[in-house]
């Protein structure tokens, strides 16, 4: 898999072809420490990230899917009737979330919640999208009363568990063979994280090596969900294989001493003098 410093800012997203998938990228950007929006056009609709000193705080989407009225309708916030009545009310100065609340649909502090909840799922819903065409814009934001504060972690977290399909998940294990290991200092940087008991257990129980059977052995979820943590800590770099682990040893070249002294250990070994 290619590595996040060599991810491009713009170009198209293919996680089949291109050597990346959505969480490499996302992190790619947030690691740069840029503000700025992250871009993306599909078929389906234009969403943007916008992110902040390395950091996601907002979302946008062109589709009506992700609008705040059919949020808060999947979420049972909100009546069908409440869409029905209340949106002839929308202004271009007044939005439907304000309308909701002038009408004693929600209080304010529902309303900052539900869009919270909105931009989180439009963040979200892009980990399932697998082919886009992107860019990241540097620059100025726009001003926004409302943003995200979910540490990065966690939204890579959320946001693979929403990817079901077993062929990116393996593809961002890599080999099902691996032992895998939790890298040193990363606990206490993820226990300040917002992350659920048992999505830090499996962390846990990768302090010593193990491989991908034994972490699901050793785990309460279910097998798939520790796959997509596995993958999600690895592009986290929480977790490598052992074998980026171990230190490379010099090459010793061979002389007469240490012949000598392999074939007095040798000897030793078999009973005998070499």
């Amino acid at each position: 898999m290619q590595g996040q410093a060599q991810i491009p800012f713009h170009g198209k997203f293919d996680c089949w072809n291109q050597g990346f998938d959505f969480p490499d990228l996302l992190l790619a950007v947030c690691r740069s420490g840029k503000t700025g929006s992250l871009r993306f056009r599909s078929p389906e609709a234009d969403k943007t990230v916008v992110v902040q000193g390395g950091r996601v705080i907002f979302a946008r989407s062109s589709s009506v899917d992700d609008r705040l009225g059919p949020y808060l309708l999947r979420m049972k916030k909100v009546r069908f009737d409440h869409l029905m009545d209340l949106t002839k009310f929308v202004t271009p100065t007044k939005r439907f979330g304000a309308v909701l609340v002038e009408n004693h649909v929600l209080t304010p502090k529902d309303l900052v919640q539900g869009v919270i909840g909105q931009v989180h799922s439009i963040v979200l819903s892009l980990f399932s999208w697998t082919e886009a065409e992107y860019i990241f814009e540097e620059g100025e934001l726009e001003k926004e009363t409302i943003t995200l504060r979910i540490p990065t972690p966690k939204l890579i977290v959320d946001g693979v568990r929403q990817v079901r399909s077993w062929r990116r998940v393996t593809s961002g294990i890599g080999s099902l063979d691996a032992v895998y290991q939790t890298k040193d200092g990363v606990e206490e940087t993820l226990s300040r994280s917002d992350l659920e008991p048992a999505t830090l257990a499996v962390l846990s129980d990768l302090r010593g090596p193990k491989t991908i059977a034994e972490v699901c052995a050793g785990s309460e979820l279910s097998d798939f969900e520790v796959c997509q943590l596995l993958w999600a800590f690895r592009c986290l770099e929480c977790i490598a294989p052992v074998t980026e682990l171990l230190p490379v040893l010099p090459l010793v070249e061979a002389d007469e001493s240490v012949e000598d002294a392999d074939a007095e250990g040798l000897g030793s070994v078999l009973g005998g003098k070499a």
